[in-house]
């Protein structure tokens, strides 16, 4: 090579290595994020024990204190919050859940912190949409994909579950209209919140993935023409779901195989299905419906949570869930998969001597590798890991109030002993009584007992310490620079307001105004 060569050769080498330098560079400061892993939300890496929660079971609660929400102990993995409207309406950024079917006794930032505690103990709190009673109108189907991410993301939940019953039941989720519907809620669900980033489950009727007259897949081997083979039965007993069989009956439903022609249009964006195992009448059989769902799991990878129901099932009941069955299922999950588990509905009921807390202890220590009899005899003694507070006036677990009771409603008809929180305090029913204000109706000759207040004052005042305005009152009109108190806050009216309650009707357009905090 000549000395020219060789002067050409080390200049044409000095820029491949300036350029591969600076190339590096690039990549590393510029595509950083682009590089950088993305967390997946929806990841399960533990058998899944989940549980519905009534957003109306709620006990009230504010910053720094428990309630029954945030109790829920840890073995608990997964928690559907019940129930969002299809239909909600929700302003991005205003944590205004009163157009959102939630029905928690208090407002959307003290659900933001509940939401933050369970996850600060690693249970991933997803918000259930539908169930029985917001699907019975046309209305329902007006539905704001968009609104509904920006509550996910404003609350903290991990995504959605729908719970689609149609006209409040499974009788016509299998027809071409409800298929349809049930698929263009995942598509248009999907395309705003990404997989890997958001959760997005369904909860179906437990036999949606055997094969139907109306809904099936031959190839599958749970076919309607495959029904004899899988279950050992004639057809005795078909359409005949409340005299005792193994699981023929199962293949009789309207809702048989409704769930196929939906996974096979959107498997692939289904993170979760926790399928109702329950009020499926007589048939004993309750493995070959997790079977069926864990056929199309294999093909499209989704997870299974078999639902299961605390005693009594409301059809029947011709089957009840007890400790044993739990453990069963359980370790028949346990054997096909290390990642699918249990739901059940719902939490917080409970016996004399068992809860549904307990229930799902059982499948929890059978899943993760416990014998059955040593569950089962532990099966009450799960670890509580009440709430204690983050700090910043936290009592140091519960409410620290005796305010664990539900919120009064005025739909809801009382009994001699229950207990209700109203306003901040703690009342007690002296006989029946329905939609009469605890506030108003305490005392003699009235069906309310006054308790104490949920800041432990029991001497009937507002407990507002150096808060010395009357409280909030529904039945009062307010005008113009009107103060009150309202949960431990002093609100100034902005103009004539009755009835718009203070904590949810601040801000730009409202007619509250927030002034302190009273302690």
């Amino acid at each position: 090579m000549t000395p020219f060569k060789k002067i050409i050769g080390c200049i044409f080498l000095i820029q491949i290595l300036f350029l591969s330098c600076t190339n590096e560079s690039f990549l590393d400061e510029e595509n950083l994020k682009e590089i950088t892993p993305v967390i997946d939300r929806s990841a399960i890496t533990e058998p899944i024990i989940l549980g519905y929660f009534p957003s109306w079971s709620e006990s009230w609660t504010t910053t720094g204190q428990g309630s029954k929400l945030r109790d829920i102990p840890e073995h608990v993995t997964h928690v559907f919050l019940a129930f969002a409207r299809p239909n909600l309406r929700y302003q991005k950024g205003s944590l205004d859940i009163t157009g959102t079917g939630i029905q928690t006794p208090y407002d959307g930032q003290t659900l933001k912190e509940s939401v933050s505690i369970l996850k600060t103990k690693g249970i991933k709190v997803i918000l259930s949409i539908g169930g029985e009673t917001y699907w019975g109108t046309n209305a329902a189907y007006d539905i704001n994909y968009q609104q509904i991410k920006d509550l996910v993301d404003d609350i903290g939940f991990e995504g959605i579950d729908w719970d689609f019953e149609p006209n409040g039941g499974f009788q016509t989720i299998g027809e071409s209209i409800n298929v349809q519907r049930f698929i263009s809620f995942f598509n248009e669900s999907r395309a705003l919140m990404p997989k890997g980033q958001y959760v997005i489950a369904c909860a179906p009727a437990g036999a949606g993935a055997l094969g139907g007259l109306n809904n099936d897949d031959p190839s599958s081997p749970f076919a309607h023409s495959k029904r004899n083979t899988v279950t050992g039965e004639s057809d005795t007993n078909l359409f005949n779901a409340t005299s005792p069989n193994q699981a023929i009956s199962l293949f009789g439903f309207a809702s048989t195989g409704h769930m196929i022609p939906v996974i096979k249009a959107v498997g692939d964006k289904i993170d979760l299905i926790a399928y109702q195992g329950y009020n499926t009448g007589a048939a004993s059989n309750r493995t070959i419906m997790y079977d069926s769902y864990k056929h199309y799991a294999d093909q499209y990878g989704f997870s299974i949570a078999a639902g299961t129901h605390y005693p009594n099932e409301p059809w029947g009941p011709y089957y009840t869930y007890n400790y044993q069955n739990m453990a069963d299922l359980s370790d028949h999950i346990s054997s096909k998969s290390t990642t699918d588990g249990i739901m059940i509905w719902q939490m917080l009921l409970e016996e004399n001597s068992s809860s549904a807390y307990g229930y799902l202890y059982v499948s929890s220590q059978v899943l993760n590798g416990t014998s059955q009899s040593q569950a089962i005899a532990n099966a009450e003694n799960y670890p509580e890991s009440p709430y204690t507070g983050d700090g910043d006036g936290g009592d140091g677990g519960g409410n620290g109030s005796g305010c664990s009771s539900s919120q009064w409603n005025s739909s809801v008809a009382y009994t001699n002993g229950n207990e209700v929180v109203y306003e901040t305090s703690l009342y007690k029913a002296k006989w029946w009584t329905q939609g009469d204000d605890p506030k108003t109706n305490n005392g003699n000759g009235k069906p309310w007992e006054f308790i104490e207040n949920c800041d432990g004052d029991t001497d009937g005042g507002d407990g507002n310490d150096n808060c010395n305005v009357n409280q909030w009152n529904s039945s009062t009109a307010y005008v113009t620079d009107n103060e009150v108190f309202y949960d431990n806050v002093i609100y100034k009216a902005k103009w004539w307001t009755q009835g718009d309650i203070p904590v949810s009707n601040t801000g730009n357009g409202k007619p509250w105004e927030f002034v302190q905090n009273c302690n």
